[in-house]
């Protein structure tokens, strides 16, 4: 696109004022251009704003984890049910352990949980079918 409307400006200036028309017509086009595109990065830097290291959901697992073992010891959860409902916890927090306990056993797992694969699946591949 910018070169064809590069290409236009040129010929337009070379009809009015022949090959000194074609360079001012390209080399206005170019600083325009290059103008447009310095002041679009500005202001979507100044759209972003500062930009601060956000806090991870999982910054205090270890306190969740903590809480928790009282609890797991209780109910003879096995470590992947523990840290499962610790990451749980931590992406829910108005939620009882007791729910998520329920969620658990219903299947419900945490978000990072539902992208891993079960390595006893193995691949997913439509062609071994």
């Amino acid at each position: 696109m910018h070169a064809a409307a590069l290409v236009a400006t040129g010929t337009a200036g070379f009809l009015v004022g022949g090959a000194a028309g074609a360079a001012a017509g390209v080399l206005a086009w170019t600083v325009l251009l290059i103008a447009w595109w310095r002041l679009r990065a500005r202001n979507t830097q100044a759209l972003l704003g500062p930009t601060e290291p956000q806090a991870s959901v999982y910054a205090d697992i270890d306190d969740v984890i903590d809480r928790l073992d009282d609890r797991a010891r209780e109910r003879n959860w096995s470590l992947g049910k523990r840290f499962e409902i610790a990451r749980m916890a931590c992406e829910n927090r108005t939620i009882s352990i007791d729910e998520l306990e329920r969620l658990y056993d219903r299947g419900l797992r945490s978000a990072p949980d539902k992208t891993r694969q079960d390595p006893s699946e193995g691949p997913k591949n439509d062609l071994s079918e």
